[in-house]
């Protein structure tokens, strides 16, 4: 073998040589980029991702900021302690710890209907959670029976249009419909925007009739401006200023705000839509009804727990 051979051969050899301790070196210093998973190092998350209380209507609603953590919940406060409301689900950050856990017991009872829950990440870091309830009481909820169904008119022209009355009274027709039973349910749930909800339902009474607003004289049906709380089997929903909407068959009627006057009475104003002067019988202006049910501006039952 010749000189040159025996020198290329030797560099090459020399050459994986070098490059093999150079890579056992590497080896050997270069740490594993999985220990600070194994470890647990990385994971310092110390959230509340689910947390449900007993009574709770609708989903809770989860906020995490910078300088806030704090959970709010809307509960059914009819029969619940709130010094001690049991925690029915709590989901944390993966490997986190709270210093509560799902059946213990949260106290509410104070000014600010709040409480705290604090959770520690894998890392040891802690956070305050703050969870805020909103106590709901469902004041409607019973079975009512109809003590009156008034309505007020005024057309505005000052020359004595205007006044109250029994709207049976002025509609013989919609007598049938005061011995009615109207039932508020429950409350079932929250929809996505936060309302409340529950099942509705007006039977017949004892006569098996509903009441109808035709008006004998002209033949007219005045159901458009009179008939808000429907015969028949739906649903309630209660709007944040306590008006009421309710849904039978597909329709939706929609209450004025509701008063509870007491625990066994309660009013509900309802909106019998815009005035329809143009169809004022000039001819029998104090004679015909229809001149008081076209400048009706109020209508609202009272009714009585049962």
């Amino acid at each position: 073998m010749s000189n040159t051979k025996k020198y290329k051969q030797m560099k090459k050899i020399i050459y994986s040589i070098c490059l093999l301790t150079f890579v056992l070196a590497l080896s050997s210093c270069e740490k594993d980029l999985l220990d600070d998973v194994n470890e647990g190092n990385w994971n310092n998350e110390r959230n509340i991702l689910e947390i449900g209380l007993a009574q709770q209507i609708g989903l809770s609603r989860i906020e995490r900021t910078d300088t806030q953590a704090i959970v709010s919940i809307t509960v059914n406060a009819n029969g619940l302690d709130l010094s001690a409301v049991d925690i029915t689900d709590m989901v944390l950050s993966y490997d986190a710890e709270a210093n509560v856990a799902k059946g213990d017991k949260l106290n509410f009872d104070n000014e600010e209907k709040k409480a705290s829950i604090n959770v520690t990440s894998k890392q040891g870091e802690s956070l305050e959670w703050v969870i805020y309830v909103e106590p709901f009481i469902n004041q409607l909820e019973g079975s009512w029976s109809i003590s009156s169904f008034y309505f007020k008119w005024d057309d505005g022209f000052g020359w004595g249009n205007a006044g109250e009355a029994e709207l049976p009274l002025l509609l013989p027709n919609a007598n049938a419909g005061l011995d009615d039973v109207i039932m508020f349910g429950a409350v079932e749930g929250a929809n996505e925007d936060g309302l409340v909800y529950g099942n509705y339902e007006r039977t017949t009474g004892d006569d098996g009739e509903a009441g109808t607003f035709v008006y004998d004289r002209t033949s007219a049906d005045w159901a458009d401006r009179f008939k808000h709380l429907p015969v028949g089997s739906g649903q309630w929903i209660l709007n944040k200023d306590n008006s009421i909407m309710i849904v039978v068959e597909g329709t939706t009627y929609t209450t004025k705000i509701f008063e509870l006057i007491d625990n066994s009475t309660l009013k509900i104003p309802l909106n019998p839509g815009a005035q329809d002067l143009g169809k004022i019988n000039w001819d029998d202006y104090y004679g015909d009804h229809t001149n008081k049910f076209v400048a009706s501006a109020d209508l609202w039952y009272t009714l009585n727990k049962l």
